[in-house]
């Protein structure tokens, strides 16, 4: 059993996400398959298709209710993403697509998810009301990128926060990356981010299993843009060094916590975010 799944049920899925609204997440099983005919709530007289076509050039529905492309237009990478992890060829095969509306500066928009098969790139895409591409960037920095089923927030009248969620995990570690990236009317721009680490030491001598999960909250104050706080908490625990399971005596506990706040001078987000840089350097230390 990989640590991951010793630790959380997972949520894996590739997502576009266009400023007129939010996605919902499959769960990590057989994805479903999307009918990308069909019009995009909150887009009056707009297809998937329509819209999907100005990210992925030639665009086709297909027999199945999937769709595929061969070209993906040039993307920047913000946040957790790095355009190492841009890896589409010449068939991308998008099984599922899905759109919640959202409000922003006053106007609608919409966040659209796609499901892509090999998740070879991680998209987030800003679309007006009209179905016009405003901006587009990759957000893939790992070997998995998801987003969970609440991954766009209303910020406030100024604009919305969207997390991307970057993962992998082998049989002793897990690495989790939210990215968190503000979206307003005039485009997408990367706010910050924080990692959540796991490992688990069972040798048939000693055994010790540590995780770390993340938390991001958004509190709405009547402000354009609300503070957003996060934390990690991390459970330190010794485990049976034969079954790589049970749990030997008590647990320990450390939350770590940090904030980012909206300087209006700057426009921008500024960090307060000390005691996750100090999770981040004893993560370092230590593994």
């Amino acid at each position: 059993m990989s640590l991951r799944r010793a630790i959380r049920r997972c949520r894996a899925v590739f997502a576009l996400t266009l400023a007129i609204g939010g996605a919902a997440t499959p769960l990590l099983a057989a994805p479903q398959r999307g009918d990308f005919t069909g019009e995009v709530p909150g887009v009056s007289g707009k297809t998937w298709i329509d819209l999907l076509s100005q990210v992925f050039l030639d665009i086709a529905a297909a027999d199945d209710g999937s769709a595929n492309a061969s070209d993906v237009n040039d993307l920047r990478s913000i946040g957790s993403g790095d355009d190492s992890w841009v890896k589409c060829g010449d068939h991308i095969h998008l099984l599922d697509r899905d759109a919640r509306p959202i409000r922003l500066a006053g106007s609608d928009y919409t966040v659209v998810t796609v499901t892509i098969e090999d998740e070879c790139v991680g998209l987030i895409a800003l679309f007006d009301s009209a179905g016009k591409l405003i901006d587009a960037v990759n957000v893939r920095g790992d070997v998995h990128v998801s987003f969970s089923d609440n991954y766009v927030r209303p910020l406030g009248a100024g604009g919305a926060l969207v997390i991307a969620h970057n993962w992998h995990d082998n049989s002793a570690q897990s690495y989790d990356a939210d990215a968190l990236i503000l979206a307003k009317p005039d485009g997408l721009s990367a706010i910050g981010s924080l990692l959540a680490f796991g490992e688990r030491v069972c040798d048939g001598k000693s055994g010790s299993l540590m995780t770390e999960e993340s938390k991001i909250t958004v509190k709405p104050d009547g402000q354009p843009f609300a503070r957003i706080g996060a934390s990690i908490e991390r459970r330190m625990s010794r485990i049976n060094p034969h079954d790589c399971e049970t749990k030997i005596g008590s647990e320990t506990a450390t939350t770590f916590t940090g904030y980012w706040s909206w300087n209006p001078a700057k426009g921008t987000y500024e960090p307060h975010t000390q005691g996750l840089e100090a999770l981040d350097k004893w993560n370092e230390k230590h593994f």
